[in-house]
């Protein structure tokens, strides 16, 4: 019974160390993670405010080019009038 204990003993050791092991990597990475995360995330809302940008200047050119209002525009007034 001794060897069973000691054997059993052994290996809740192991998994102990093996789990604190795991959780000191986790804690090494999760700065990191969290830097991945943030640039994700800006580069979302960069990308968005850009392609809205882009859209108001092509809509800016239209009017310009062909002195009338965009075809996105004009639906959109259609949509308005017939409510």
């Amino acid at each position: 019974m001794g060897e069973t204990s000691a054997a059993t003993a052994r290996e809740v050791e192991e998994t102990r160390k093996q789990m604190e092991d795991k959780v000191a990597k986790l804690s090494e990475r999760a700065p990191e993670e969290a830097r991945k995360l943030m640039k994700r995330v800006a580069f979302g809302i960069i990308s968005a405010v850009v392609v809205l940008l882009a859209r108001k200047l092509v809509d800016k050119l239209w009017e310009r080019a062909t002195g009338e209002l965009p075809p996105t525009k004009v639906m959109r007034e259609d949509e308005a009038d017939s409510d």
